[in-house]
């Protein structure tokens, strides 16, 4: 697994360097993340596999976008998982990614900064 929470260089190269678009980008992820991953949670405290599965898939394309490539992949194995049914492992891979969440945001909070 990737330790790469935020892949700026990436993110910015697949922008083609608009620097106006990455802005925009990280500010729809500001605000959509955090309440995706709020759904997740009430979905995993449902015990609701189905739903988990479909909003750890919507995180994995969001964290995509932003190239939080640690995020992607915890949030693929939520998906893959939950889709088995496996929920503790679910739950488990989202404490991971709400740690790592925080992390990423204030990196790219950071970037906006500059």
């Amino acid at each position: 697994m990737t330790d790469v929470l935020f892949n700026q260089p990436q993110f910015l190269d697949s922008l083609a360097g608009d620097g106006e678009l990455a802005e925009e980008l990280l500010n729809a992820f500001f605000q959509d993340s955090p309440q995706r991953a709020a759904e997740l949670e009430q979905a995993l405290e449902a015990d609701d596999a189905p739903a988990a599965s479909k909003l750890a898939h919507s995180l994995k394309g969001m964290c995509g976008v932003v190239r939080a490539e640690r995020l992607s992949e915890l949030a693929l194995n939520m998906e893959r998982r939950a889709k088995a049914g496996r929920l503790d492992e679910v739950r488990r891979d989202f404490a991971l990614f709400v740690e790592s969440h925080q992390r990423a945001l204030e990196l790219m909070r950071r970037y906006l900064e500059t």
